[in-house]
């Protein structure tokens, strides 16, 4: 497979400072001492795979293109229909439940709640059809048609790294699978639970179930059309080189015993925009 990375994060030419015409030892001596970065290391707010949508606002639509996959915040694209497949090792897998404001509601913040805790309101809401929209407050004078609603949605979230020969490898990114892509995040859960690795040994080879972190996976595009709805959602397929080499099994799994540390403590969070720009499922009852 194409090479991994040592790198937890990638470096590109918008992400690195550039000092000119100082003291490159003075410099240094600053930043050793330095101490500002101190507490905010202890979380970890991880950017997410966004596909452009007919929704999508009209910046990202013209930059991009509908289709194109893309790392917010950043705006970095991941893949368009003319590359290759991006590479990708799942390291930590959740499921979160988000409360979002309605797409009318240009006042509140698009996420209004949000929790892993699957015994919260949020999470009996998202899973219960009866209760997934909740109508917003003193909406009695309005008709039907233009009141708002709150909506609870389930998100399947796999927090991993991209791989390869790649712009942004070494980055972690979120893929997440909600609303018309749940279906498809559940493919994908069954995917990765089937995957063997192949042991051979002097008596003869065995498999056993492949670490999530361990798991190489090809992500791309596609289009999804069912009648009256249409998106585009995140393909998956098997790497060529579907598990990472074995020299960096140690490396991977600290990635993902870090990620799982976050978790536990709750320092863990996705940076999700996703009813401010758009996304699979916006106008329909996904």
């Amino acid at each position: 497979m194409a090479k991994t990375t040592k790198k937890q994060n990638s470096r590109t030419e918008t992400q690195i400072t550039k000092v000119n015409g100082i003291d490159p030892a003075l410099l240094a001596s600053y930043i050793e001492e330095d101490a500002s970065l101190v507490g905010m290391e202890q979380y970890r707010i991880v950017p997410r795979l966004k596909v452009i949508q007919s929704m999508t606002s009209n910046d990202l639509k013209q930059k991009f293109g509908e289709g194109s996959l893309i790392v917010r915040p950043g705006d970095i694209e991941v893949w368009n229909k003319d590359s290759d497949p991006v590479s990708f090792v799942p390291l930590f897998f959740c499921t979160e439940f988000c409360k979002w404001a309605d797409l009318a509601d240009k006042g509140s913040r698009a996420m209004v709640e949000r929790s892993y805790d699957p015994t919260s309101h949020v999470a009996k809401a998202a899973r219960d059809e009866d209760l997934r929209y909740e109508e917003y407050p003193d909406q009695e004078k309005k008709k039907d048609k233009d009141k708002w609603y709150f909506r609870y949605v389930e998100h399947l979230r796999f927090l991993g790294i991209i791989v390869g020969d790649h712009e942004l490898s070494g980055q972690y990114v979120t893929l997440s699978f909600e609303r018309g892509e749940f279906g498809q995040g559940k493919n994908f859960i069954s995917a990765v639970m089937m995957r063997k690795i192949k042991i051979e040994t002097e008596n003869g080879s065995s498999s056993m179930k492949a670490p999530l972190w361990t798991q190489v996976w090809d992500l791309s595009v596609g289009f999804r059309d069912q009648g009256d709805k249409k998106w585009y959602g995140i393909d998956y397929a098997p790497a060529e080189e579907s598990t990472i080499p074995f020299e960096d099994f140690e490396q991977f799994k600290s990635y993902h015993e870090e990620l799982k540390e976050l978790f536990d403590k709750q320092r863990l969070l996705v940076d999700d925009d996703e009813v401010e720009s758009g996304t699979a499922g916006d106008s329909t009852d996904f």
